[in-house]
């Protein structure tokens, strides 16, 4: 095998091994109580609601995505003070989740931020296969931002992967705007992420896992 022909494999084998992905967090306020345009909406043959321990555990994998570790988890989540928001079609089966964390912008393995006591972050959304394009991930976030009023909280935060986009399209369409980036590099042996300063601005406290929760989601 030629000289240069070596270095090409090894520089493949690099970049295979070699990973970065980038992610957008994204913000918007939350509206005034009562205000029409972000009220809940949903096809009338859907109800959503905030979920129940007894709701998480009535979740299978097809429709939400929850399999017993995760069901479990979910448990934890709520019992820690997380909120989820849950989609019941009209045979009152989950078909939608969107997890809330109150405390915390937590994206296990990537960042953990404090946020401020004024507002809330969401993760973890997923819609059943059977269910999609009824624009469940719009009328969660819109459940989500009108409680939030209700509360008299201010600011609603999200993430998506620069490459995913459904969730980018959903958040765009509710107004949602990009406060910042982050950048995860990983290679084997070593990973760490990296925040643009406005995010290090936003949030500027890092707060420590605690290992509560498996994948540290408090």
């Amino acid at each position: 095998m030629s000289p240069l022909l070596r270095v090409r494999k090894l520089l493949g084998r690099i970049r295979r091994r070699f990973q970065v992905d980038v992610f957008d967090v994204f913000a918007r306020p939350v509206p005034v109580e009562n205000e029409g345009a972000d009220a809940p909406a949903a096809a009338s043959d859907y109800t959503l609601r905030w979920g129940t321990i007894a709701d998480v555990a009535r979740c299978d994998p097809f429709h939400t995505e929850l399999d017993e570790r995760e069901r479990r988890l979910g448990a934890r989540r709520l019992e820690l003070g997380h909120r989820v928001v849950i989609a019941f079609a009209d045979d009152d089966q989950p078909v939608f989740s969107m997890w809330v964390n109150p405390r915390n912008l937590n994206i296990p393995g990537l960042v953990k931020r404090r946020l401020a006591p004024d507002q809330w972050f969401i993760y973890k959304a997923y819609t059943s296969p059977e269910h999609r394009s009824r624009k469940l991930y719009q009328a969660g976030m819109r459940f989500v931002l009108a409680e939030m009023s209700k509360e008299g909280l201010r600011e609603l935060v999200g993430y998506a992967h620069v490459k995913k986009e459904v969730s980018r399209k959903g958040l765009a369409r509710l107004s949602f705007g990009a406060i910042g980036r982050m950048r995860h590099v990983n290679v084997p042996g070593w990973a760490r992420t990296f925040l643009s300063d406005e995010l290090v601005r936003r949030f500027p406290e890092d707060v420590a896992r605690t290992g509560v929760l498996e994948g540290d989601a408090t």
